[in-house]
């Protein structure tokens, strides 16, 4: 039902298409901190709900500040 939306509308369905691709980068960016990095708990558990309530400049602070940990 969602989709047949998508086909009429084309601002509706550029604002999906980018809502849903936000999500997938946060998945991914969710899977690669809990399997990628060496954060302890705690700053584990603090990316984890940046990533989920910032939007877009939690995602776009943790790639950042890992990539600055990273050169250190």
């Amino acid at each position: 039902m969602l989709f047949c939306f998508i086909g009429n509308d084309p601002i509706f369905g550029s604002i999906f298409l980018l809502v849903a691709a936000y999500y997938v980068l946060v998945v991914l960016s969710l899977l690669h901190l809990i399997f990628k990095t060496n954060y302890n708990l705690t700053e584990r558990l603090l990316w984890m709900v940046v990533l989920w309530v910032v939007p877009v400049f939690g995602l776009l602070a943790y790639w950042v500040f890992w990539s600055r940990r990273s050169k250190v």
